[in-house]
């Protein structure tokens, strides 16, 4: 009889869990981060000369909000090496919350950014003297430009990080859409800039900001509950789902966390079988039926006689 069943706890194998320290899941984000590098350096460098000619302080803001996509690629380039680090002593349960923790301070950063935009763009309409505003067809052109590989760049970050559970990467190109969105809007205000509007140039700013600001708040949305041990999914439906199982009696002290990809459990089990073979059964088909309904996760089961 295995310690396990003497001591009425059950742990999964580091075999049965798909463990996100692997080499491969390491090698395949930064993959991922340094092609949307390269694309997000072009676009930042687009906007800063055709923001700097046309002394568009919203082009230049929209600069702004784009290198913080750059700035985040670099960040994440080396926060996921320590990220993926195997479990050791000191950190049992391994090394992911980093990846949400940078992914927080990127929502920080967003939002600093949006306070200093809505700062100068205040300042510009109190004094529209300071509007001196220039507009050409090139400047129509690398904004739409930038649009584009912003699109890919988006479709490609998303898809890679839903395959890959990287909440980073998913934080990343939440950034990227509303920086598409921004543009998108700018873009239109630029042409109405062209037609002697430039009291839109801050009004536009003002409105690149609360993008911003939205992409940061989804940021927070999305790695506050991980970061504080917020209960992933309810006591009620791993409750549920443990009754399901034949021999269960009672479910209590359920507790769930996650570290961004997978789900942590512990619960105590009351069991109306005698012998320990046909108990530890029974919690192998418990462990069975939560990954089938939760996902990846870790159990702990503690085991106590009807």
């Amino acid at each position: 009889m295995s310690i396990a069943e003497r001591t009425g706890r059950r742990s999964v194998c580091a075999s049965e869990i798909p463990l996100l320290s692997s080499p491969e899941y390491r090698e395949a984000v930064q993959r991922v981060l340094r092609r949307v590098l390269i694309l997000n350096l072009a676009v930042v460098v687009g906007k800063l000369l055709i923001g700097w000619r046309a002394h568009s302080l919203s082009l230049m803001s929209d600069a702004a909000h784009s290198s913080v996509d750059a700035m985040n690629n670099i960040i994440g380039l080396t926060v996921i090496r320590y990220a993926t680090a195997a479990p050791d002593a000191g950190h049992p349960y391994g090394h992911r919350k980093i990846e949400s923790l940078a992914a927080f301070v990127l929502g920080g950063v967003l939002l600093a950014t949006c306070v200093e935009i809505v700062s100068r763009a205040i300042h510009r309409v109190r004094d529209p003297s300071l509007i001196r505003i220039r507009v050409e067809w090139s400047t129509i052109a690398v904004l739409i430009a930038t649009i584009l590989i912003n699109l890919f760049v988006f479709t490609y970050e998303r898809r890679k990080g839903r395959e890959l559970r990287s909440p980073f990467l998913l934080a990343d190109s939440l950034h990227t859409w509303s920086d598409i969105l921004v543009s998108g809007s700018l873009l239109i205000g630029l042409l109405f800039i062209w037609w002697k509007l430039p009291i839109l140039d801050p009004l536009l700013a003002l409105a690149i900001s609360a993008a911003i600001a939205a992409s940061g708040w989804q940021i927070f949305a999305r790695t506050v509950p991980i970061l504080i041990d917020a209960a992933p999914v309810s006591a009620e439906r791993i409750e549920a789902i443990v009754r399901a199982v034949p021999g269960v009696e009672r479910v209590r002290e359920v507790r769930s966390r996650s570290d961004g990809e997978r789900i942590f459990l512990e619960l105590t089990l009351v069991l109306t079988p005698e012998d320990v073979r046909t108990a530890h059964a029974i919690t192998e088909q418990i462990e069975k039926k939560l990954r089938e309904g939760l996902g990846p996760c870790h159990v702990v089961i503690h085991v106590e006689p009807s």
